[in-house]
């Protein structure tokens, strides 16, 4: 897969003038504050969140804002994910064969001289892992290995709790080849069953993230037949979608079930992942990183499924976040805060998320934050006083009581003076 250097669209940068924003802001509502330190020049910067932040803020963050002796300052997060685009290419399968050594194919992409970079193998076979070369040619006679050792695999259980993983595509370098040999060795197993190949180009520009160096602990959970490791990331709030375990185990192929945690007490599934590592004469490969849907959670648990087999040694783990970064205008005449933590914060809206567009991330000058401290201006709001019924609970049952107790004393004399009034009339 092909990375570029650039993050985003290489766009010129244009030169608004931000206004600061109008709406209503009090200090006295904010927890928390950071000095944003640097910057001499004036016009728009950057400001990348540093992991000691999130835990100070809400998981939108909605409750930050950056506020200067003007007033608040305009911003917009930045979240720099993995861009990709990819382009299909027309292509003919031809002469394919099978052995138990090998199965090969050939695809033919014309004679037009396109670029393309990668390969996807389409199978209905499950459960399997191979080695794949790639060659390229123009000619069928001439062959230039592309990719010697490719690497595809499929892990699939079909039962209450189906899982489904598998990557079926090889990359390799980018060429105008007309012909693609593919070589998939099965060194004694059964060949899959091939029904086609894609040619595609996939051009991929890199997120920018982060890897954080968890602390790990390691449980054996006898009732389901796994290894439970807890990765605690210290701190709630910091954002986080990937994981590499580390082990010196090998020959081996676990299902992994993925739960996130504020308190390691609650757990919520939040994905599946299939982990192995191989080493034979007949394949050699690994797959130890997985994805999984973006958390901010503090505890993150990978449950390996050891089934009947021994569990296998973990050794550590690194997970990884996409960088937040804060685009806004800055003037270095004056003094800039972040403030954090308002429960009560609704996510601000300014004309900059629509600006931002013109602006080209990569050139601009960066600033960093100081130390989260205390707000000395933060009041804390005292809750309103909760109703009379709660704060004395037995007080309506009193009152009902005493109401009673009237009623039944009026309702006995007028029953004595309806007798009374009776007993004096003439007879």
């Amino acid at each position: 897969m092909i990375k570029k250097s650039f993050i985003g669209s290489s766009l010129l940068l244009m030169l608004f003038l931000v206004e600061p924003a109008f709406a209503d802001f009090s200090t006295a509502d904010w927890e928390y504050r950071a000095r944003i330190l640097g910057g001499s020049v004036s016009g728009f910067v950057t400001l990348e969140l540093p992991s000691s932040i999130f835990s100070y803020l809400k998981s939108d963050l909605s409750d930050l804002r950056i506020i200067n002796q003007d007033g608040e300052v305009s911003y917009m997060v930045a979240i720099e994910k993995e861009q990709s685009s990819i382009r299909n290419i027309a292509s003919r399968m031809f002469n394919l064969s099978s052995s138990d050594q090998s199965s090969s194919f050939i695809l033919d992409v014309g004679a037009k001289g396109e670029f393309h970079n990668s390969v996807t193998i389409q199978t209905g076979s499950e459960n399997f892992r191979r080695i794949v070369e790639i060659e390229g040619s123009n000619d069928q006679s001439v062959w230039r290995t592309l990719n010697p050792r490719g690497q595809i695999f499929d892990y699939t259980v079909r039962d209450i709790k189906p899982v489904s993983v598998r990557d079926t595509t090889v990359y390799y370098p980018e060429g105008t080849f007309r012909y693609l040999r593919v070589t998939i060795l099965n060194q004694g197993e059964t060949p899959l069953k091939i029904s086609g190949g894609i040619v595609s180009t996939q051009v991929s520009v890199s997120a920018r993230d982060i890897s954080y160096l968890p602390a790990v602990e390691i449980l054996q959970n006898s009732t389901d037949k796994a290894t439970d490791v807890i990765l605690d990331l210290s701190a709630n709030g910091i954002p986080h979608g990937k994981v590499a375990i580390e082990t010196t185990s090998d020959n081996f192929s676990r299902a992994v079930q993925i739960y996130e945690s504020d308190d390691k007490i609650s757990w919520r599934a939040i994905g599946y992942a299939y982990i192995f590592s191989v080493n034979t004469l007949k394949f050699i490969g690994s797959n130890l990183e997985f994805s999984y849907p973006e958390s901010n959670k503090r505890y993150l648990k990978i449950s390996i499924l050891n089934r009947d087999d021994r569990p296998i040694e973990i050794s550590g783990a690194k997970i990884t976040g996409l960088v937040r970064r804060i685009l806004f205008n800055f003037n270095p005449s004056k003094e800039y805060y972040l403030y954090l933590g308002n429960k009560d914060a609704k996510r601000p809206q300014y004309d900059i998320e629509s600006i931002s567009k013109y602006v080209d991330l990569n050139g601009l000058n960066q600033v960093k934050v100081a130390t989260v401290g205390k707000n000395p201006a933060f009041v804390e709001k005292v809750p309103p006083p909760p109703p009379l019924s709660e704060r004395s609970p037995y007080l309506l049952q009193t009152i009902l009581g005493v109401v009673v107790a009237i009623l039944a004393f009026l309702l006995l004399r007028i029953v004595t003076n309806i007798k009374k009034n009776s007993s004096e009339e003439p007879k």
